[in-house]
């Protein structure tokens, strides 16, 4: 398992990507990434929710069914695809990652998974920044701020630069 040091945590709550109000900012961006067929992935539950509403289903999402640490029914039923896995909040554990990078490996338009997290999927960007291919979107809500656009290739360097930083338990 790998959990975040305090003197990175500070770091962490800074937006890995282009910070935007609201999705719909962003609909054409979501709309040509998923027309290309290329990889969108959303993570938390809010933001997972408001993709979905808004027909811009992510091929991967992860939620934890909690907003802000109270418990949420969010109701996805896009795909019955879906897959459980424990993570201390904090923490990366290898349940997770590896969950991650199978489901970058089989998840498809037509194969959407959703990752059910016990515990906390907040930290779940940084190996999927560093395993998902360069051309992929992965969107996250920044709470009380807005979302999160992280596109892979831009923001690699500085995923791998904190991931190197995780403590290993």
């Amino acid at each position: 398992m790998l959990r975040v040091p305090k003197s990175l945590r500070k770091d962490l709550k800074k937006p890995l990507g282009q910070l935007y109000d609201s999705i719909d900012q962003i609909t054409e961006t979501l709309q040509k990434q998923l027309s290309d067929d290329k990889l969108l992935i959303g993570i938390g539950d809010v933001t997972t929710r408001k993709l979905v509403e808004m027909n811009l289903t992510p091929q991967i999402c992860m939620v934890d069914n909690l907003i802000e640490r109270r418990p949420v029914q969010h109701n996805l039923d896009h795909t019955e695809n879906i897959k459980k896995v424990s993570n201390p909040p904090g923490t990366l554990t290898e349940g997770l990652i590896q969950l991650i990078i199978e489901s970058l490996e089989t998840s498809t338009q037509s194969n959407q998974i959703i990752i059910e997290v016990d515990g906390e999927e907040d930290l779940a960007v940084l190996p999927a920044i560093l395993n998902a291919p360069m051309d992929t979107i992965i969107l996250y809500g920044q709470p009380h701020e807005g979302i999160v656009l992280v596109k892979v290739e831009e923001a690699y360097d500085m995923a791998l630069n904190y991931y190197n930083q995780l403590i290993q338990e």
